[in-house]
């Protein structure tokens, strides 16, 4: 017997023995075949989803040698099936080598159906070698065959079995690529693909079977060597079958357990990628760009996050920081670089929080603020930080206004005065540490206001920033130097010599120096402007107040414009006492008036025929302690704490109730002229106070005079013309005090409605040899302005009776002074009065 042998034409297929089939054990074996094809499936999958190629290869070798052996166990399966009327045995090797080509062809087919995509002419020469594979091991075994017959076989069917196995193959392997679209549900197309492949493998063998014919033959027939009896192949079959079902078992173990790794991981890469969405949509909308910062072991650096807003940053895309964060380093500011740096070693070493502000510079070299803040953490290939940096150039430039408006004066750029406090402060501080001497150089423009009322507040703030630039120029670099107020500067001078005599002695050298460079001459609106300083100096060497030391500083520039300015004056104590002593002094002035420490003198009026026609009221303060204090001193202090306002009111009051008693005695004709402030003449309500007290005492008003001097009615003309009109319709006189002391008086004394001037006691005084003095021309143009204007005249402080002559040449034939009374009291004047008229 031959291993393939075909019918032909002198076959007699009426002598062909029959067989027959038993339907358990085709079933059977189509079960084995759709159970080997599934379960290679399962190994294709393993396949697909090895990460190993070691792994992979021993997933390739488990479903080939499934799938083969599962095709071999079915063959013999059905050959159990089959029955003839022969006994029929097999030839064990050759029953077994019909293994190995079913074995390479599962191996083929398991490289096309573990492809991750399909490919179509891998899928065509796949089923070739399945179903030739198949067809190759199914003769072979039918060729193991040992039976007393001989073995033909039908051409047609022969053909027909092998192109069936093929083409059922090939559907087999093409169910996945056409099926999937359709199907969502993989298992499902994994069973179809597994039916289709168990129909081809069965399929071809019983077309095989059918072309098979068997002859009666005198002999046994087939190749010899070790055989086995049907009843032994079928046990066989069986236990490759079970074989077959426990690693299909382990096989679907393997796959569900990879399904649920798979959906794990599918959840998981679904979680990441939802959260690095989310992660993406916060970070847009932070106002900056958040990061993970790593430094890994070799001391590299790298960006493995960086939201989008690192371009606009740093310059760089996400994906260059993600690789080296070099070009994110070569963006911040050189000078900001090692000290981030260092932060950042810090911040590491000790596993704390990293706060750091840094400057970056874009390609055209501007730069900008930023912040940094993130939270360290150890990992094993290095330190990650995370957190964000945000752009705080806005914030900086308001911190930097906000400090220059807070210690730095906007016109000059100097320090101002809570800059120049904490300055001396930190020199005071400094003192302390060590045996020296500082000082403060306080300075203070002469007749600033004058410039400002004459060319105006714009020239006024250019002198003070060329005071301000030649201050700057004058003093050492390390020295402090601001500008305290309006036309007021200040220089601090510190770790002067230990001796106090050097220390002067170098205080008063650089306050000489600023004193000359601030009197040269400034270019003012076009204009050459000379103005000159008043400069106090204060030396001292334990720690004190700030403010005490610029106050003392300030006093001691106080004595020095009072000298009529341009001078340099050190700070004594006695300055201070006498200063406290005008607190004191001031103090006391608010309880005057409370006290009736305040009294009314009166000096007379005298023509030259000795008529007394009136009186000036002057006030005193009669001290409980300091005794009598001149008006000289305390109207000053009054003026300037505003209480000049009430002892005037109270000095008008006295007056008209004065008028009033001597309305009925001898005295009603006495005219009572009181001195008016500034302060007092310009209140809102003095008109109608004047009138309310005429209205309440009932005196004559023309018997009260009110004595204004030239620079009160030159404070605001109109207004004081308007003013003295009103009064002047009640029936008030006017006296104008001090005359011919201003400059301006002359041209504006035709506008103002004055019934008396009085020259002023200076020109008097310098009269007192009986020869007129230089200025005495003055004296003759008020007396002629006078006499023009009808007004009547009255000189002050005649004291001697050349005085009088002098005057009476000139027309002045009314006068007041020590040559005829000094002011006393009401009762001493009445007194004097009575004896005058005996």
């Amino acid at each position: 017997m031959s291993l393939l042998a075909f019918a032909d034409q002198s076959t007699d297929f009426s002598l062909a023995l029959s067989g027959s089939h038993q339907p358990q054990l085709v079933l059977l074996s189509l079960a084995i075949a759709i159970l080997a094809a599934h379960t290679s499936f399962n190994f294709a999958q393993l396949m697909r989803s090895s990460t190993s190629d070691q792994i992979r290869l021993l997933w390739h070798v488990l479903g080939a040698f499934s799938l083969g052996t599962g095709v071999w166990a079915m063959h013999f399966t059905g050959m159990m099936a089959f029955t003839l009327p022969v006994v029929v045995e097999y030839q064990l090797w050759l029953t077994l080598a019909s293994i190995v080509p079913a074995v390479l062809a599962a191996a083929v087919l398991l490289q096309v159906v573990a492809m991750p995509q399909t490919q179509w002419h891998s899928v065509a020469f796949g089923g070739l070698l399945m179903g030739a594979g198949i067809g190759v091991m199914h003769y072979t075994g039918m060729a193991a065959m040992v039976l007393q017959a001989e073995r033909l076989y039908r051409l047609d069917w022969f053909l027909g079995s092998v192109l069936v196995a093929v083409a059922l193959a090939t559907l087999a392997l093409s169910i996945r690529p056409l099926l999937s679209p359709l199907i969502r549900q993989a298992e499902v197309v994994k069973a179809i693909s597994a039916m289709v492949m168990g129909l081809a493998i069965a399929s071809m063998h019983y077309m095989a079977m059918h072309a098979t014919v068997y002859l009666a033959a005198d002999h046994v027939q087939g190749i010899a060597g070790f055989r086995i009896s049907s009843e032994t192949l079928g046990d066989l079959a069986v236990m490759v079958a079970v074989a077959i079902l426990l690693v299909a078992t382990v096989a679907v173990m393997m796959r569900l357990r990879l399904q649920r790794v798979e959906k794990r991981t599918q959840q998981s890469e679904r979680m990441a990628t939802l959260w690095a969405q989310r992660m993406q949509r916060i970070s847009e909308r932070v106002p900056g760009l958040v990061y993970q910062f790593k430094r890994h072991q070799d001391g590299s650096y790298s960006f493995p996050y960086a939201s989008d807003a690192i371009r606009d940053i740093y310059q760089v895309t996400p994906q260059q920081a993600a690789e080296d964060a070099a070009a994110v380093m070569a963006a911040i500011h050189p000078d900001d670089l090692e000290g981030m740096l260092s932060s950042i070693e810090r911040s590491a070493k000790e596993l704390t929080p990293w706060q750091y502000e840094y400057r970056v510079l874009d390609a055209l070299g501007n730069s900008r603020w930023v912040y940094g803040s993130s939270l360290p953490e150890r990992e094993e290939d290095g330190i990650s930080w995370y957190g964000f940096i945000t752009d705080i150039t806005e914030r900086k430039a308001t911190e930097e206004t906000m400090h220059r408006l807070a210690f730095y004066d906007e016109l000059t750029g100097l320090y101002n005065r809570k800059k120049i406090l904490l300055c001396l402060q930190e020199l005071l501080l400094d003192m302390e540490l060590g045996q020296h001497y500082a000082a403060v150089i306080y300075l203070d423009l002469d007749d600033f206001k004058r410039l400002n009322d004459t060319l105006g507040h714009q020239a006024g703030d250019q002198l003070l920033q060329q005071v301000a630039d030649r201050i700057k120029q004058e003093v050492p670099v390390t020295t402090f130097y601001g500008r305290l107020s309006s036309d007021e500067f200040v220089v601090l001078l510190g770790y002067l010599p230990a001796s106090l005599r050097l220390a002067k002695e170098l205080a008063g050298q650089q306050a000489e120096q600023l004193l000359q460079v601030l009197q040269r001459p400034y270019s003012i609106s076009g204009h050459q402007y000379c103005s000159t300083v008043s400069v106090g100096v204060y030396i001292f060497e334990q720690a004190e107040q700030p403010a005490e030391c610029l106050k003392r500083a300030d006093l001691a520039m106080s004595y020095a414009k009072q000298a009529d300015g341009n001078d340099v004056c050190f700070f004594e104590p006695d300055m201070l006492a006498e200063v406290e002593q005008r607190f004191a002094l001031e103090q006391a002035l608010t309880q005057a008036l409370q006290q009736q420490e305040f009294l009314l003198v009166y000096q007379p009026q005298v023509t030259e025929a000795g008529k007394v026609l009136g009186v000036e009221a002057l006030i005193r303060w009669q001290h409980p302690e300091r005794g009598l204090v001149s008006p000289a001193y305390f109207i000053p202090l009054a003026e300037e704490s505003g209480q000049i306002e009430a002892i005037g009111r109270w000095v008008l009051q006295q007056a008209c109730q004065q008028l009033q008693r001597w309305q009925q005695t001898l005295f009603a004709d006495l005219t009572i002229a009181v001195n008016i402030s500034v302060r007092q003449f310009y209140q809102p309500d003095f008109v109608d106070m004047v009138a309310g007290l005429l209205q309440h005492y009932r005196i004559a008003p023309g018997l009260l005079k009110l004595e204004l001097t030239e620079s009160l009615v030159l404070t605001d003309l109109d207004d004081a013309v308007a003013r003295m009109q009103q009064l002047k319709a009640l029936g008030l006189r006017f006296a104008m005090d001090d005359f011919g002391t201003g400059y301006s008086s002359l041209s504006y004394l035709s506008r103002l409605p004055f019934d008396e001037v009085k020259i002023d006691q200076h020109f008097v005084r310098e009269c007192r040899d009986g020869h007129k003095p230089k200025d005495w021309v003055i004296v003759d143009a008020i007396i002629g302005i006078a006499n023009t204007f009808g007004m009547e005249l009255v000189a002050e402080g005649v004291e001697y009776k050349s005085q009088q002559q002098l005057l009476h040449a000139s027309g002045c034939y009314c006068y007041q002074g020590y040559l005829f009374a000094r002011p006393q009291p009401v009762t001493d004047f009445e007194h004097w009065l009575h004896q005058r008229q005996l």
